[in-house]
């Protein structure tokens, strides 16, 4: 993925698919989910090439069909997409900026938890909805970038958005501790929970059950990746 500045001072972003594109994220995300047991965040089958592009750009084309804040797409090849600036902050960097403000953090983090939940109110879902995939575009709204796999390819519509809030409680629930906004942060999420259908509470319930023990892992010594997965079994009810 490149930025690039056309001459009319437009920025859009080119996306080329390669055989074995992204290959970094999953090795992280098969190291997350050997680690927690939760096989919702086991990787999904991306073959790279034209096959990721067709996906892409049939996920973008749904969910902006559905009225969801996706890029544009501006122009295409078999390998290649050309989409649109949706902003200039992913929501993990404006919770960076607003770590100070512990007022305005929490509203970040809830306009990270509506946000989701709009898109699954159209039933729609994302692929992997972590704070850096999601752009900050004002206090109002976010946008979703990063649609290269298809988690319904493997997964189940409630299988698909259990998995999309179980990516974001993963990407955010330890920077809220570290923040000093855990709790209330928790109370946020559960609140946001309890609107969920019961299917949904019971899958992300259950894969949070596994990882109960981890919760009181917090030394430096056991990696990022297990210090993210005590931090959600903090944030379990």
């Amino acid at each position: 993925m490149q930025m690039h500045q056309l001459s009319n001072g437009e920025i859009v972003w080119v996306r080329r698919m390669g055989p074995r594109n992204s290959i970094w994220r999953y090795r992280i995300l098969n190291l997350v989910s050997r680690i927690s047991g939760i096989h919702l965040l086991t990787p999904v089958p991306n073959l790279g090439g034209a096959k990721a592009i067709h996906v892409e750009l049939s996920r973008l084309h749904a969910l902006a069909a559905a009225g969801i804040c996706v890029p544009t797409v501006l122009a295409k090849t078999s390998q290649a997409l050309m989409i649109n600036h949706l902003g200039q902050r992913t929501l993990e960097q404006e919770w960076q900026k607003c770590k100070s403000y512990p007022d305005k953090l929490l509203q970040r983090w809830q306009l990270g938890l509506n946000a989701i939940a709009a898109v699954h109110l159209k039933q729609q879902y994302l692929s992997e909805p972590f704070a850096r995939n999601m752009i900050f575009i004002d206090d109002n709204h976010i946008g979703f970038i990063d649609f290269e796999d298809d988690p319904a390819s493997v997964l189940s519509l409630t299988q698909c958005q259990a998995r999309d809030w179980l990516c974001y409680l993963h990407s955010g629930a330890r920077m809220m501790i570290n923040y000093q906004v855990g709790e209330k942060a928790r109370q946020q999420w559960l609140a946001m929970l309890e609107t969920q259908p019961s299917t949904i509470r019971h899958s992300i319930h259950k894969s949070l059950h596994k990882i109960g023990w981890m919760r009181h892992l917090d030394a430096p010594r056991w990696g990022t990746d297990t210090l993210k997965l005590a931090a959600m079994a903090r944030f379990a009810q």
